[in-house]
């Protein structure tokens, strides 16, 4: 999905950061993330990690670091709007606690994280919202080189793998509305042609998933596919990293094994 967001690629970032060890709380990583839950538990309201990042006292990056390993481990959440609360797995720490009512991106976080295993490449599940295809989650690749994590952006439809992919099931006169508005322009790779968008779509529908090639970002690609995520809604899984690595021509059967694997996957983690 050409997906990487707003930024290059960048280098994994240590886990370590050294304008926090003054803090009070301790310097260690477990220390941290614990004093993060319970800034959240506190708030008593979703958090943006800008906000976290000052009520906890920690450095924004890593705040924002702490959060992301967090919601991967599903004792943080992100709402359709990227703002942070406590999530289900925290519920699991209390033997005789309440089962929590999962949400999509919890249910098949598994999944984005057997894709990263398999395919050693970013995996994020995104969906329709008014506002673009939403990054509800994301895992990030082991890789040393990385893309930006796009959790809680909303994207233009047409600059994404997975934008592209959720398009496909479109009405037309919802895909007519669309295209008839000026198109955003991100890299000189940007398809923006509504005959050109509209064939692209016609070959996403018969071959199950849709490429993008640095429409993004430079020097990023990526690929998606759509399931049903209950209650009439459908999500797009995509797997997203560097054109050198993550591209058609490298990897010709990718996207027809994408498609098999999680429409399985999907089914059996979805109710």
């Amino acid at each position: 999905m050409s997906d990487s967001l707003a930024g290059s690629i960048t280098e994994t970032e240590s886990l370590s950061d050294p304008t926090d060890i003054t803090q009070p709380f301790g310097t260690g990583p477990v220390e941290r993330a614990f004093h993060l839950l319970r800034t959240v538990a506190d708030a008593h309201q979703a958090l943006g990690v800008r906000e976290l990042g000052r009520r906890s006292g920690l450095p924004r990056s890593t705040a924002s670091r702490l959060a992301n390993q967090l919601t991967d481990l599903g004792m943080l959440t992100r709402n359709t709007d990227g703002l942070l609360s406590i999530g289900p797995a925290v519920a699991s720490l209390l033997p005789d606690g309440p089962t929590p009512r999962l949400a999509i991106e919890d249910l098949l976080r598994p999944l984005l994280v057997e894709l990263v295993e398999r395919f050693g490449e970013s995996a994020a599940l995104t969906i329709d919202t008014s506002a673009g295809a939403h990054y509800l989650a994301q895992v990030a690749s082991p890789s040393a080189v990385q893309v930006p994590d796009a959790t809680g952006s909303s994207i233009d439809f047409h600059l994404v793998a997975p934008g592209l992919a959720l398009m496909a099931g479109w009405p037309d006169e919802r895909l007519a509305t669309y295209l008839s508005q000026p198109l955003t322009v991100a890299t000189e790779f940007t398809i923006t042609q509504p005959a050109a968008i509209r064939q692209r779509l016609t070959a996403a529908q018969h071959a199950g998933f849709v490429w993008t090639n640095q429409e993004l970002d430079r020097e990023v690609n990526g690929l998606a596919v759509t399931i049903p995520a209950g209650g009439g809604r459908v999500a797009a899984i995509s797997l997203y990293g560097p054109a050198y690595r993550l591209n058609p021509d490298e990897q010709p059967t990718l996207g027809s094994t994408l498609v098999e694997l999680v429409n399985q996957r999907a089914s059996r983690l979805l109710p």
